[in-house]
């Protein structure tokens, strides 16, 4: 090999040898990390849990679930039934997630994080705590991890933080740990809606039959025209996915001047429901109403025996009408079992669509000097 050559192969050595001290190696901490269970001993202890509490900011507490007898509830609702769907998927999480890289335990940098002690009035995350017979320590939640999934988390009195392999769904207030739909009747099947008001007002739309397109608006003056069909059927989705924002004991709400609406559906299930505002003072000098309304369910009549007929899908085999009340009586119940004693706020949209007066669903009167 030539004196050249060879000068200059020692030359590239030398630089690729000083390019490698240049570069930044794993440390022992990051060289010996190996994933682990957050919390080891999650799994033997997940199904004896008997409460969660979530806390934020300053130590204020968010919600605290426990286990009751028929499940999961929200002591800060009154003990209201909780989410379970979301609790369970939040304690199957729990159970699963995995250390995935250590992080800071310079206390100076937990709130880049969202790890620092809940107790301070600024504290960016979440701390979950467990009752202290599971044995199972507190976790501060903190930030989603960008660019990466995962969230930040530290173990409470520990100085360590750490990634996880999973973002955690916590909610941030009581009532989005709520069980939120209240009750769910499709408009096929309702056949008779009927709206009373406090001054005597009532407001009636009727089917023959389930299988009929539209509603016929009952009493309507001289002269007068609906405004259109999907005005007068769309009373019928009122009860349609109704969810909650909030629930109270119905004891909470005064419903001296309710206006009522009630349903019946073609195989003889009624619901009546109390409409109230409620007006807030929001601390700054306005008053916004709330919308909130208490249920209970029944039975009209069979549709045989009301004259009212069922969807002509059905075919022969099918239950008869018998078998229908029994389902309606069934069904009946179970809707009681559920919203018994409480009252919930709604969306004001729902709450309009039970509130209708017969000048909302009729065209304007023309003026006669036209």
């Amino acid at each position: 090999m030539s004196r050249k050559h060879f000068s200059l192969l020692l030359g590239l050595t030398l630089a690729v040898a000083l390019l490698v001290l240049l570069i930044p190696g794993k440390t022992g901490k990051e060289s010996e990390f190996r994933k682990s269970r957050l919390l080891p001993g999650m799994q033997e202890q997940v199904n004896d849990l008997a409460w969660l509490r979530f806390t934020g900011a300053g130590g204020a507490t968010i919600a605290t679930l426990r286990r009751g007898d028929d499940g999961w509830v929200v002591e800060e609702s009154d003990g209201y039934r909780a989410d379970w769907e979301r609790l369970r998927a939040l304690l199957a999480d729990l159970t699963q997630a995995e250390i995935v890289e250590a992080k800071t335990d310079n206390a100076d940098y937990y709130d880049r994080l969202g790890v620092e002690d809940i107790d301070l009035p600024d504290a960016g995350g979440t701390q979950i705590g467990f009752a202290e017979a599971s044995g199972l320590p507190a976790l501060i939640v903190g930030k989603r991890a960008e660019g990466r999934n995962g969230q930040y988390v530290r173990l409470k009195g520990t100085a360590e933080s750490a990634l996880i392999d999973r973002p955690l769904d916590l909610p941030a207030a009581a009532s989005d740990w709520l069980e939120k739909q209240i009750v769910d009747v499709a408009d096929s099947e309702v056949v008779e809606i009927e709206i009373g008001h406090p001054d005597g007002e009532r407001v009636v739309a009727t089917k023959a039959s389930a299988d009929d397109e539209n509603f016929e608006l009952q009493d309507i003056p001289e002269g007068r025209e609906i405004r259109s069909a999907w005005t007068v059927n769309s009373l019928a989705n009122a009860l349609s996915s109704l969810t909650l924002e909030a629930v109270a004991g119905e004891g909470a709400i005064d419903w001296t001047d309710a206006v009522r609406f009630g349903l019946v559906t073609a195989d003889g299930l009624r619901i009546d429901v109390d409409l109230a505002p409620v007006i807030v003072d929001d601390g700054a000098g306005d008053a916004d109403p709330e919308h909130w309304i208490r249920l209970r369910a029944g039975l009209y009549q069979t549709a045989v025996g009301s004259g009212v007929e069922a969807s002509g899908d059905s075919t022969e085999g099918d239950s008869t009408p018998e078998d229908e009340a029994e389902e309606s009586s069934t069904r009946a119940r179970v809707i009681n079992q559920r919203v018994s004693g409480w009252a919930y706020r709604i969306p004001q949209y729902k709450f309009d669509s039970m509130n209708k007066r017969l000048e909302d669903l009729l065209l304007a009167v023309k003026d006669t000097d036209e």
